[in-house]
């Protein structure tokens, strides 16, 4: 039960995880109610106040209210102030969406709600260690970068809110040894035993007989992501770097951008494609990557947004839709 709690502490000392307010995601499975004990257990120590909230999805009828109530009561035994709410996410899909992308994007929008009800608090998440190498093993089984590689950042700021990530250094193992220690139960999502889902199938089985391989995979897992993370910060900043010394006019001079080595040319690309209101997949970033040595060009990755390079600047423009009429893959020089 220490060790657990001491990880705990070692990620809030490696990361700079608590203080003021914090709310913590509680869905009611093992690793949420373990992030609560946890969490209640250091706010006195570590001086923070501490809440929690929990969105039910109505996905799983009888058993998303259990799971609810099942959080209310917990926290009121804790004596942690509770935000619930239930919504139907089903009902909210729209038709270009899947009920995951629905539940997330519900999902976040309620926790961006409840920390800025709170006073601008930070949101914790029970993502372990396994959560993390689960994550690494997608990225690369769907073709990933260097950032894929990275798994889950411990602390991020997401869409207006800071989140952090305090058992990032616990398994799996350890959540259920630190229940069963303070003998706390946990409802369980009957969804995160099907294979059905790819993150259940890498869970149950190759992670699996990955640590049959090396029982210490998580924690190899673990240090690789953290050094990986390390070099893809150092490459960002060159990236905002080359931004800023190529900044002219109301773009960027795409020479000097062409000049800069792959890695950080790469980025600085999906900066300018990011901010200009363009997903950035790798096709995008090497398109307009190739572009930059041109002196004019076009391209355009989706609807009313362009790519342009004009007199030698780069910049991306909003075109409505009936002036269309360039090459959507390479560009056309004009």
């Amino acid at each position: 039960m220490t060790e657990f709690i001491d990880k705990v502490r070692r990620a809030d000392g490696d990361y700079g995880m608590f203080g003021g307010r914090i709310c913590a995601a509680l869905s009611g499975g093992a690793d949420s109610v373990s992030l609560l004990l946890a969490l209640k257990e250091l706010s006195g120590e570590r001086g923070f106040e501490l809440y929690a909230c929990h969105l039910n999805h109505g996905l799983r009828g009888e058993e998303s209210d259990r799971d609810e109530l099942f959080c209310a009561e917990l926290c009121n035994r804790l004596g942690v102030p509770l935000t619930a709410k239930k919504v139907s996410v089903a009902a909210l899909a729209e038709k270009h969406e899947s009920v995951e992308e629905t539940a997330r994007r519900v999902r976040y929008g309620f926790f961006s709600e409840t920390l800025g009800d709170l006073g601008g608090a930070v949101l914790a998440t029970a993502h372990t260690a396994n959560d993390n190498a689960e994550t690494v093993l997608i990225n690369m089984l769907r073709g990933t970068g260097l950032a894929g590689l990275c798994g889950i950042p411990p602390v991020r700021a997401l869409d207006g809110f800071r989140v952090v990530r305090p058992l990032i250094y616990c398994t799996r193992a350890d959540v259920e040894e630190f229940l069963a220690a303070n003998g706390q139960d946990y409802v369980t999502d009957r969804t995160n035993l099907s294979e059905e889902y790819t993150r259940n199938k890498i869970r149950h089985r190759l992670l699996s007989e990955m640590l049959e391989i090396n029982p210490s995979v998580l924690e190899v897992i673990g240090r690789m992501t953290k050094n990986l993370r390390a070099d893809n910060t150092f490459l960002e900043d060159a990236a905002v770097k080359a931004l800023e010394e190529n900044r002219t006019g109301r773009g960027w001079n795409a020479a000097g951008l062409a000049r800069l080595p792959s890695p950080i040319r790469s980025r600085a690309v999906r900066r300018i494609l990011t901010d200009g209101g363009i997903e950035p997949s790798a096709l995008r970033i090497n398109t307009a990557s190739e572009l930059l040595s041109r002196r004019s060009a076009r391209y355009n990755p989706c609807k009313d947004r362009f790519f342009t390079i004009c007199k030698g600047v780069c910049f991306v423009e909003h075109i409505e839709q009936h002036y269309r009429g360039f090459n959507e893959k390479k560009g056309n020089d004009w």
